[in-house]
C-alpha cells in the first residue's frame, strides 16, 4: 500500500513558530546577519563621499558590486545558520561558516541564476507557469546549503519536495510572506518616511535629467540593510521552517 504525504501544519502555525525561532534565537542569528548592517554602512560612506565630490561616484559602482557579492555571501551562512538554530544545533564558529560559505558561493549563485531562468521562462510563456515553478523550485537554494546538492539536480529536489502540494506549499509561503512582509515594510516604511520629510520631495524625486540625491539614496539603502541585519533570520527562519515541515510530511 503506497504511503500518503502526511498533512503539513497549517499556515498560521508555521508563522508562529517562524515567530518563537526568530525571537529565542536572534542573539545568535543577529551575528551573521549583522554583516548586512556593514555593507549597509559602506553603502553609504560611498555615497556621501559622492556627494562631497563628484569625483568620488565611481566608488559607487564598485562598491555596489562589491556588496552585491557580500549579500549572497552572507545569505549563505544565514542559511547554514538557520538551518542549526532550528535543528536545535549550535551554529557554526565564524571563520567555519566563512569558510563553507565561499566553498558554495558559485553553485549557490548558479543555482539562484537557473531558477530565477526558469521563472522568467515560465512568465514569458504565460504568468502561472512562472508563478508554478517559482514555488516548485522555492527551496533550491535551501537544498544546496542542506544537502550539498548542486545545479539542476538541486531544482528537482526541490520539485520534488513540493510535488503534489504545491497548493499548500503556495499557501504558506503566501501567507508567511504576506504577514512578515507587512511587518517589514512597516519598519522600513517609517524611517523612509520621516527621511523624505525631512530631505523634501525634490531630494527624493528621480526623473528625465534628474537624480536623486546621493546622500539621501545612500541613507535609504542604509535603512534597508539595517532592517535587513535585524529582520532576515525571520524570512530565512520561516523558509527553513516550511522546508522542514515538507521533510518531516514527505
Amino acid at each position: 500500500m503506497e504511503n500518503t504525504p502526511k498533512a503539513l501544519p497549517g499556515a498560521w502555525t508555521l508563522v508562529v513558530e517562524a515567530w518563537k525561532l526568530f525571537t529565542s534565537t536572534w542573539n545568535a542569528s543577529v551575528k551573521t546577519s549583522i554583516y548586512f548592517l556593514y555593507v549597509g554602512l559602506a553603502v553609504f560612506a560611498a555615497a556621501l563621499l559622492t556627494k562631497l565630490h563628484g569625483a568620488f561616484a565611481f566608488l559607487e559602482g564598485i562598491v555596489g558590486l562589491v556588496a552585491g557579492v557580500a549579500v549572497v555571501w552572507i545569505s549563505i551562512q544565514l542559511y547554514q545558520t538557520m538551518l542549526n538554530l532550528e535543528g536545535g544545533k549550535r551554529p557554526l564558529a565564524p571563520a567555519e561558516a566563512s569558510k563553507k560559505a565561499w566553498t558554495i558561493f558559485l553553485p549557490f549563485f548558479l543555482v539562484s541564476i537557473l531558477v530565477g531562468l526558469a521563472t522568467l521562462g515560465g512568465i514569458i510563456l504565460f504568468i502561472l507557469p512562472g508563478i508554478y515553478l517559482a514555488i516548485a523550485f522555492s527551496f533550491s537554494q535551501m537544498i544546496l546549503v542542506d544537502k550539498g546538492t548542486r545545479g539542476t539536480q538541486a531544482l528537482a529536489a526541490s520539485r520534488a519536495l513540493v510535488r503534489g502540494r504545491w497548493w499548500e506549499t503556495f499557501w504558506r509561503l503566501l501567507v508567511g510572506g504576506i504577514v512578515f512582509g507587512l511587518l517589514i515594510g512597516l519598519v522600513v516604511g517609517i524611517p523612509t518616511g520621516i527621511l523624505g520629510g525631512i530631505a523634501g520631495p525634490e531630494a527624493m524625486q528621480t526623473g528625465y535629467g534628474r537624480q536623486i540625491d546621493p546622500v539621501v539614496n545612500g541613507t535609504i539603502m542604509l535603512i534597508h540593510y539595517v532592517v535587513q541585519a535585524a529582520f532576515m533570520p525571520l524570512m530565512v527562519g520561516f523558509t527553513v521552517k516550511v522546508y522542514r515541515a515538507l521533510q518531516k510530511t514527505r
